[in-house]
């Protein structure tokens, strides 16, 4: 699956390293030359440096062959019209939006879009969590492609070494370890992935 990420901050560097791992071709855009250093080492992607807006910006960064658009900017106008552009002129299959003001999801829907909303999913996920003792799983589809985000158990063996360490089952992938206050401190931010007392792990896999 080819797709192309807007933004590249905490959440575009992120979900660009995870779909990578994953198999999938990621292409990422951003203003800013140094938002790069955030991907990991191992990515195997191409970055684009331009306004996210700019047709031949992503014209450059592979638009016209793509599958999926995901508009994670930090600036809401700017993932809407990112997202209207894919989907009206270029004619992108799936187009995904970050919203970040729950108020305006009217808005992006109005408009016929997708769209995940942080503020939104991180508060039913505390809910969940607080109603669940087990394991949390959460589900976001990416065009034809459905990911599981599950919350593992870590056997107390492990505190005090690296997350990176723990062998996960095949097809898993690390995202970050979420302590027991709920902090999610995510993969690739150095000493900040040391398992703590009460920590557990944050993994993707493709659903079957």
């Amino acid at each position: 699956m080819n797709i192309l990420i807007i933004g590249c901050g905490d959440t575009g560097a992120q979900l660009a390293n995870t779909l990578d791992e994953l198999g999938s071709q990621v292409s990422v855009v951003d203003r800013d030359p140094a938002a790069a250093d955030a991907l990991s080492e191992d990515f195997g992607g191409m970055f684009t440096t331009g306004v996210p807006i700019d047709q031949d910006t992503l014209k450059h960064a592979g638009i016209e062959g793509c599958d999926v658009v995901v508009a994670v900017t930090k600036d809401d106008n700017t993932n809407l019209m990112v997202a209207q552009i894919a989907r009206d002129l270029f004619g992108v299959p799936k187009v995904i939006s970050r919203v970040s003001d729950p108020r305006r999801e009217e808005v992006f829907s109005s408009f016929g879009l997708s769209t995940v909303c942080p503020t939104i999913l991180t508060a039913a996920s505390i809910a969940g969590m607080l109603e669940d003792e087990g394991g949390h799983k959460e589900q976001i589809t990416f065009g034809g492609t459905k990911v599981i985000f599950e919350e593992m158990p870590i056997d107390r063996q492990y505190i005090g070494e690296y997350a990176e360490a723990i062998e996960l089952p095949k097809g898993n992938v690390l995202l970050g370890v979420l302590s027991q206050g709920g902090k999610l401190r995510l993969r690739g931010e150095g000493m900040q992935t040391v398992i703590r007392e009460g920590d557990s792990l944050i993994v993707s896999h493709i659903m079957a």
